[in-house]
């Protein structure tokens, strides 16, 4: 094992770390930049334990480099004793002892093997990055120690963030504070743009180095490599760093002694050691993960980096000896960014990790998650799940698990259960990985207003196809529409599922046709059904659409269906807007026609039955209208005879027409608020809200077959009530809160129970001679009294009317008596008579 010559900050630890691992099943090591901690600890941990090492990192690019650096420590080939997994790329065999792999990949080694009984530690490198696939590592590891392997070792490796959540989380680890080896670093801010910037570094005497600049992703890095190969010398190298780049291409950044302006995304943020840099350039911005809401599709947004971010960018200038960071964003912005980047789990659809659970049979609700995620998010996912019949009655279902088996999205997965017997399943499969790569056409491409089409997936299948047989005749459009690295992606993909499904029919040199995607679209995308609302005026150039699960949008220019007039289509990407008009707030870029009969053809929870009254009030006649119904939309609607309202159909009438035929529902109010009140006081009784069920239930105890609207009229609605009540009930409800009560000087006012407070209204004079405040409710309830003056009007509101005659009755008195001076106003209002005009 060759640690030597280089001596890393960790070096000095790994004996300690080896010795408190033996003792404990958890570790924390909290280690500074530049300590060493990925390529060091990995080899010497595998080099003192008899069971394989599995490391888990968050990007594909530290996965592969990690593993290179720890196979040269090890004395090694990639592949052999060292190997790394990642997409599309696995170099490992039966003598591989220490791996690196992707976490997104962990999930499918747990399926494989649920005990992991070949691995001894797990280390989760980078942890502070709190990826979703980070976190649900964290929480099933824990789950497995605490379960079927108490023997498993785990190491968690963070940067020196806050981890006060995490050391709670795993019960208090031996924690490891590992020095970094860092110099000092100035830090400025200024704004100019990235290549004013670097133009600027190269002649700064702080920076003697190689740069590093910190950009969004890879078109601004494309951008800033053209614009800058006019601007500096030639024997300054300008190298790209991001994960999609060839291994040859990513070495270049790692080795040579020409100076390098090296433009790479987050990636060199915490999981690399680039040499040799002494500026770093940073724009502030990434592209974060985030899913699209309609289609469940992982989405990378741009925006700010936290401060934390920002802190471990600049850390990259000082490793080997005192560096420069421009930070291109002035302080303020910098002082109203975020402490920590979002986790993952806050930002990310959750419906495939929700599977996943479901599959190795835990609850993702009592799941003891690190990190709870937000309710509604959860709610979402076991929505979409139960509504793509992967789970029933909270359980996963037979579906469930073909589609937990596989790496896509629930949604694309359960197209594919639709068409795995399917003669097309090729083609579908095909049309899966374009989505799965969000989509293939370039975001500049705009369709005509000559051009109808029946399917955007169609027109990018067929495109895909012609760029792979080189044959321009199986497009109708040209392959400049296409973005050819997506194209890449998904066909690479398409192989990668092809070979792990066992298809063994090949792609055919033939155009797809949309009617091939129907049945498998709707397996998928069931939810995502939209109908057509025709433009109302001139103005309105475009139809708008309305989404069966509410809110509606327009096509987009990049959408070729936009001026076909399809009055149903499967919305298979759009951006919601919602500050928009919710009527036009989703703009839909990518869609798919459907009939009303495909609707009606398939199963699906969305699909209903509902019948439509429309009430002649006067001549209690009912016309009938079946609906079916898809969602929120009304898909199909059949003509039924008109009837006379009696039993069934009369009960059907009053509810869809309540209060009809009663000319009013205060009644069943007032009771409602009667009972209320009796619950809130838990008095004992058996009288029911009639709200919701009860309510329904309460319209057809009062039906029979032969009662029609006419004879319901007549009767009183509190008669038909109480009709329902037992005699011990309607006692306690008339006792306790009557609708009049009678006070001590004679006088009768009504009760009313419409406020939160029961109270009555009375006039001033009508409450002379009143020695106690009025209650209900066996004096459980002091009535508010509303105190009218002699014009009837609200004087004053008051909850207690013995304190209101001894504080406040002499001002108020004086003011009424100058108003109304005909009127009595007596001195001690307690023991007078209520009289309202002074007797002459």
């Amino acid at each position: 094992m060759k640690l030597l010559p280089d001596r890393f900050p960790i070096d000095d630890s790994l004996a300690e770390i080896l010795e408190e691992l033996n003792k404990n099943q958890c570790l924390l090591v909290k280690a500074e930049t530049g300590a060493g901690k990925t390529t060091r600890l990995p080899p010497y941990i595998c080099e003192h334990t008899d069971k394989k090492v599995l490391v888990l990192e968050p990007r594909r690019l530290a996965a592969k480099l990690s593993a290179s650096r720890c196979a040269q420590i090890l004395e090694s080939k990639i592949g052999d004793r060292v190997g790394h997994h990642i997409r599309f790329d696995k170099k490992t065999n039966k003598n591989t002892e220490l791996l690196f792999i992707t976490e997104g990949l962990f999930l499918s080694y747990l399926r494989n093997d649920p005990s992991l009984k070949d691995y001894g530690t797990i280390i989760l490198d980078e942890f502070h990055e709190r990826s979703i696939h980070t976190d649900l590592a964290l929480s099933l590891i824990i789950h497995l120690q605490k379960t079927s392997r108490p023997d498993l070792k785990l190491i968690v490796m963070s940067a020196t963030l806050e981890t006060d959540n995490l050391e709670r989380f795993i019960s208090r680890p031996k924690v490891f504070h590992i020095k970094g080896r860092t110099f000092p670093i100035d830090i400025e801010y200024m704004t100019i743009s990235p290549n004013e910037a670097i133009v600027q570094m190269l002649e700064d005497h702080r920076c003697s180095k190689n740069i590093l600049v910190f950009l969004p992703g890879m078109k601004e890095i494309k951008k800033i490599e053209r614009e800058l190969k006019d601007n500096i010398s030639p024997n300054i190298e300008i190298l790209p760093l991001h994960s999609s780049l060839s291994k040859k291409d990513q070495d270049r950044a790692f080795k040579g002694s020409n100076r390098k302006i090296i433009l790479s995304t987050n990636i060199a943020e915490t999981s690399l050691t680039i040499p040799n840099i002494t500026g770093v350039i940073d724009i502030g911005l990434e592209r974060r993960a985030s899913f699209a809401p309609w289609s469940g599709m992982p989405l990378l947004l741009l925006s700010k980096i936290s401060k934390a971010s920002a802190i471990q960018r600049s850390g990259r200038a000082g490793r080997i000896e005192s560096g420069l960071t421009y930070r291109l964003y002035d302080q303020a912005d910098y002082a109203r960014r975020e402490n920590f980047t979002p986790p993952e789990i806050k930002r990310v659809d959750l419906s495939n990790h929700i599977l996943n659970l479901l599959n190795f049979g835990i609850d993702p609700v009592e799941f003891n998650w690190f990190e709870q995620p937000e309710e509604r998010n959860l709610k979402r996912a076991l929505d979409l799940l139960d509504l793509l019949d992967a789970t029933e009655n909270g359980k996963i279902t037979q579906k469930g698990r073909f589609l937990a088996k596989l790496p896509l999205h629930p949604r694309l997965s359960s197209m594919l259960y639709e068409a795995k017997d399917d003669d097309n399943i090729n083609d579908i499969l095909l049309s899966i990985c374009i989505i799965s790569e969000d989509f293939i056409l370039k975001r500049t491409s705009e369709f005509h207003d000559d051009d109808h089409e029946p399917c955007d997936l169609t027109i990018q299948c067929n495109l895909l196809k012609s760029y792979h047989f080189n044959d321009k005749k199986l497009s109708d459009y040209p392959l400049s529409y296409l973005d050819t690295k997506k194209a890449k992606r998904a066909l690479d993909l398409y192989e990668s599922l092809k070979h792990s499904l066992s298809i063994d029919k090949n792609l055919e040199k033939k155009s797809c046709h949309h009617q091939q995607f129907k049945k498998a679209l709707l397996a998928g995308f069931c939810d995502r059904v939209a109908q057509r609302r025709e433009a109302k005026t001139k103005k309105a150039r475009f139809d708008t659409y309305k989404l069966c699960l509410g809110r509606g949008g327009v096509l987009s220019k990049r959408s070729a269906l936009l001026n076909s007039k399809h009055n149903y289509v499967i919305a298979l990407s759009a951006t919601e807007d919602p500050k928009a008009n919710a009527a036009i707030g989703t703009k839909i870029d990518v869609a798919s026609s459907i009939s009303v009969d495909d609707l009606l053809n398939q199963k699906s929870s969305l699909l209903s039955q509902e019948r439509e009254t429309v009430l002649n009030a006067k001549k209690g006649i009912l016309s009938l209208t079946k609906n079916s119904k898809y969602g929120g939309l009304v898909i199909k609607s059949e003509a039924l005879p008109p009837v006379v309202a009696k039993g069934q159909d009369l009960i059907y009438a009053i509810i869809e027409s309540w209060p009809w035929p009663f000319e009013s529902e205060d009644e069943l109010n007032l009771y409602n608020q009667k009972v209320e009140i009796l619950n809130n006081l838990e008095v004992s009784h058996q009288c029911p809200l009639l709200t919701g069920d009860m309510f329904e239930l309460f319209i057809h105890s009062i039906i029979d077959e032969e009662l029609s609207y006419e004879e319901l009229a007549k009767k009183k609605l509190r008669t038909l009530i109480e009709e329902q009540l037992s005699p011990q009930d309607l006692y306690t409800i008339q006792e306790l809160t009557p609708n009049l009560i009678k006070l001590e000087n004679s006088k009768s006012f009504q009760v009313h129970y419409d406020e939160e407070i029961p109270y009555i209204r009375a006039r001033i004079q009508d409450l002379y001679g009143i020695k106690s405040n009025p209650v209900i409710c066996d004096g459980m309830i002091v009535l508010k009294v509303k105190l009218l003056s002699p014009a009837d009007r609200v004087a004053q509101v008051i909850g207690d009317l013995m304190g209101f005659w001894k504080s406040s009755w002499p001002e108020v008195k004086k003011d009424l008596k100058a108003r109304y001076p005909k009127h009595f106003w007596p001195e001690d209002p307690i023991n007078s008579e209520p009289l309202r005009v002074k007797r002459k």
